[in-house]
């Protein structure tokens, strides 16, 4: 570029940064930029949102006129990376001094954390999230079902559609169990239930990675068969190699047509777990009775963690038919019926 032509762009940059500032000034301390009837709003700063996210929302809201104007004073004002995540209450009333004022200071709401345990059912995280005062009592399982039903949803989540049309309702099991990924999250305090399950759904689909899915798809499987068996092996082993060793021999299982009998079964059907169940428990009828009931149980019985996931894809080849656990937690495996038997009766005592 000739010399006079990298003059006279220096100059206009010039003249519209000058433009801006006195811009700036004016508008910050007189004129509001955000509509006299916006009323009191609320604003979420997510965390790594930065000024055209920040600016989209308060646009979206009728907060702001102009986003980009917003950018430019954010800029001017040097404080484009002094805007913190949480929750600020905005009044429509307020200059465009103010409002970034408001939004680089303390978040009037801050985020809250919260683990969510591997192998909790959703009415266990129903519970959680309502004792923590995060969402009110019963809310989360409403919201479940009203997201079962959203078809937009349920194109974005491949998993989900799948998921829905292999629930058995007459069950009255809550809808999209299994796919609330447990992990630890950050939730603010004025959040919705249906945020939350989003943001859990989120979760899932990207700890599901392309490559597990493909090795699923290998094995000639659906997602639900797998998140399904992982929810079985999530209740019947703690260590991650044991939680391999079971899903072999449940797979294995499956293939020969012999029943799973898992326990955790039975014990999501009655509702309050048993260290041994009776004969009678057994017996309890419902299609999720892997005792009554050769192969899997409609859906899973519980949201996994990724390594019974993992297991579930990854099962660690073994010769063992049978297992159970003793009162201290340990795994004991059998290559026989007759062996197992025999384990029966020195550690089930």
């Amino acid at each position: 570029m000739p010399k006079k032509g990298i003059i006279l762009g220096y100059l206009f940059f010039a003249v519209v940064v000058v433009f801006l500032y006195f811009l700036f000034q004016k508008n910050s301390q007189e004129t509001p930029l955000i509509s006299q009837n916006a009323g009191l709003k609320t604003l979420t700063i997510e965390k790594g949102e930065g000024l055209k996210e920040i600016g989209e929302k308060l646009k979206e809201q009728g907060l702001v006129k102009n986003r980009l104007l917003f950018e430019a004073y954010a800029l001017l004002a040097r404080v484009k990376n002094n805007f913190w995540p949480g929750e600020y209450q905005v009044e429509g009333k307020i200059n465009l001094k103010d409002l970034i004022k408001i939004l680089t200071g303390t978040p009037q709401v801050q985020e809250k954390t919260l683990t969510i345990i591997e192998g909790w059912t959703n009415k266990e995280i129903d519970k959680f999230f309502t004792e923590q005062g995060l969402i009110k009592e019963g809310d989360f399982l409403q919201a479940l079902e009203k997201i079962s039903q959203d078809k937009e949803l349920l194109e974005k989540y491949d998993f989900l559609a799948e998921a829905v049309d292999s629930y058995d309702q007459d069950e009255d099991m809550a809808n999209l169990q299994g796919y609330l990924f447990p992990d630890t999250y950050r939730f603010y305090q004025e959040t919705t239930a249906e945020a939350v399950i989003k943001k859990m759904l989120e979760n899932f689909d990207k700890k599901l990675d392309p490559q597990l899915r493909e090795e699923i798809k290998e094995l000639g499987r659906t997602i639900h068969e797998t998140i399904t068996m992982a929810s079985l092996i999530e209740k019947e082993a703690a260590l991650d190699q044991d939680r391999r060793l079971v899903a072999d021999i449940f797979w294995k299982r499956l293939k020969t047509g012999w029943a799973l009998e898992s326990c955790a079964t039975v014990n999501y059907i009655l509702g309050s777990p048993k260290p041994r169940l009776t004969y009678e428990d057994t017996r309890t009828p419902s299609s999720y009775n892997t005792y009554l009931h050769p192969g899997l149980p409609p859906g899973p019985i519980n949201n996994p963690g990724i390594s019974s996931i993992r297991a579930a894809i990854e099962p660690l080849k073994n010769d063992y038919c049978c297992f159970l656990s003793t009162a201290e937690g340990k795994i004991i495996f059998s290559k026989t019926t007759e062996e197992h038997s025999r384990n029966k009766a020195i550690y089930l005592k």
